[in-house]
């Protein structure tokens, strides 16, 4: 079991169930970026030292590893600006890389050898491709030539070169801005069709047609983001120019495209326009980052079912919490953001009770900014800073792995009878007042029961657990306080 306890001078919590794969060993940063799953593991550009930003590889148990040094000249072969340079297709990489002789091209890796590069401008010029979405096995990206601008590109692995779609604007003016996304058999994606309009458009890969879906904002630019298909519906954030930038849908089944939300009422962006994700669904609703007119930036969440927004949560009080990379995992919602007491760390919501503390990779105030959150299975791959050393390293976090003995418990819990069938007792005696959470969670993660955040005195306290509803079967119980710091763990047996 990787623990965090094996990782001392490294990290200065005790968590377990992370493990820090170093690829600038020692002091030095190797700041990994553009994180995506590859294999059992991830892919990702990262610096060692001394080669520069080049794509690693990991199956999440050994160290990173270098794929090849594709620029060793000039150093690093990709930028931070490029937004989405790396995708998968039958279980081959496809990435942005520049080799020091022909730009920044696509390459592709095989998971063994050197990766081949796929020109598009031939020469030393570069095309930049990147925001790649793969759909049906066909990659999807944008990319430039000296003769079109940025324009939607696809390449078929079966077919020798990529292939322009789109000339938008004609010319050498741009066209295609990014956030390509597939939603029922065709391709969304932001362009520009007058050099000040960003709208949302479409391609028909049957009829090989492009399209403007909406032009939200008159002469002024919508400039949709954050495009998520939940549901069968396309969900994004725009500005229509009298709302600011709030959340939206599109409907293709009666081609309707609906204003949600108005969390900062009048013109004031209800959303910020970062590039990180910042919309999710969870338990059949539509988690968002919203800000209000005062630019506090918290949890939000849209019911569909009622159409009603209201602030979910907050992990800072009545101050921003500046919440970002919403991402799924363990059956909750994990996210980056902000408390003034423990600075910018990773914690979790369950969609009911108040936010815990997922992750704290620096104590007290100091900010660990994880960033990059990428699922893999039972795997949470992450960039942070590595508080007991210096500069930004790649981890890996599985919930599988935590520790089930008690951390800093400053009491005894008991739990009977065990099997139970009616009800089961869970005896705290605590040695001084806490906030305590008990949760009773399935095999699959998924919550079943919860007391919710109570404050907690000190001495004695029975609290009744109502397993008569629970199906028979093995549930594991948990004691949690208000840092999110797991107290007590143990398996419950319900006859």
């Amino acid at each position: 079991m990787a623990a965090f306890a094996a990782m001392t001078g490294y990290c200065a919590t005790a968590q377990t169930g992370i493990t820090k794969l170093d690829i600038n060993i020692g002091s030095g940063s190797s700041y990994p970026i553009h994180i995506t799953p590859f294999g059992s593991g991830v892919a990702c550009y990262a610096n060692n030292g001394s080669r520069g930003w080049e794509m690693h590889t990991t199956d999440g148990t050994s160290a990173p590893a270098m794929i090849g040094d594709l620029n060793p000249l000039a150093g690093s072969t990709i930028g931070q600006f490029f937004n989405r340079p790396t995708a998968v297709i039958n279980s081959k990489l496809y990435f942005t890389g520049d080799n020091g002789t022909s730009g920044y091209e696509l390459f592709k890796y095989n998971g063994t050898g050197s990766p081949n590069i796929i020109d598009i401008e031939l020469g030393a010029g570069s095309s930049s491709p990147d925001d790649y979405m793969v759909f049906n096995n066909i990659l999807y990206f944008r990319a430039s030539t000296s003769t079109e601008g940025y324009e939607l590109w696809s390449y078929d692995p079966n077919v020798i070169m990529p292939v322009r779609l789109t000339d938008i604007r004609t010319g050498t003016d741009s066209s295609v801005t990014g956030n390509i996304i597939a939603y029922k058999n065709k391709v969304y994606f932001t362009a520009d069709n007058d050099g000040n309009n960003n709208e949302l458009w479409v391609y028909d890969p049957v009829l090989q047609t492009t399209n403007m879906v909406v032009d939200l904002n008159g002469s002024g630019s919508s400039n949709p983001m954050h495009l998520t298909v939940i549901n069968d519906k396309l969900y994004f954030s725009a500005d229509d120019g009298n709302y600011g930038r709030e959340l939206y849908n599109y409907d293709v089944t009666g081609n309707v495209i609906t204003r949600l939300t108005d969390v900062a009422p009048g013109s004031f962006d209800g959303m910020p326009d970062v590039k990180a994700p910042l919309i999710v669904p969870f338990n059949n609703k539509i988690y968002f980052v919203g800000s209000n007119t005062s630019l506090e930036k918290q949890l939000y969440v849209y019911d569909e079912a009622t159409g009603n927004t209201t602030m979910a949560a907050s992990t800072n009080g009545t101050n921003s919490s500046e919440p970002s990379w919403l991402t799924r995992y363990n059956n909750k919602i994990y996210f980056v953001a902000n408390n003034n007491n423990t600075g910018i760390e990773m914690w979790s919501y369950d969609g009911v009770n108040t936010p815990v503390k997922a992750i704290e990779m620096c104590t007290g105030a100091a900010n660990s900014n994880p960033q990059q959150l990428t699922v893999v299975g039972d795997n949470l791959y992450f960039r942070a800073v590595d508080c007991g050393g210096v500069g930004d390293e790649l981890f890996r976090f599985n919930y599988k792995e935590v520790s089930v003995t008690n951390i800093s418990f400053d009491g005894k819990a008991t739990l009977y009878p065990n099997p139970a069938t009616t009800t089961a007792t869970l005896q705290l005696q605590l040695n001084k007042a806490e906030s305590i959470m008990v949760s009773i969670t399935d095999m699959q993660g998924r919550v079943v029961y919860t007391t919710g955040m109570q404050n907690m005195p000190a001495g004695e306290t029975n609290i009744a657990l109502p397993t008569a509803k629970l199906n028979a079967g093995i549930y594991n119980c948990t004691v949690t306080n208000n840092t999110g710091s797991k107290y007590y763990s143990t398996q419950l047996v319900v006859k």
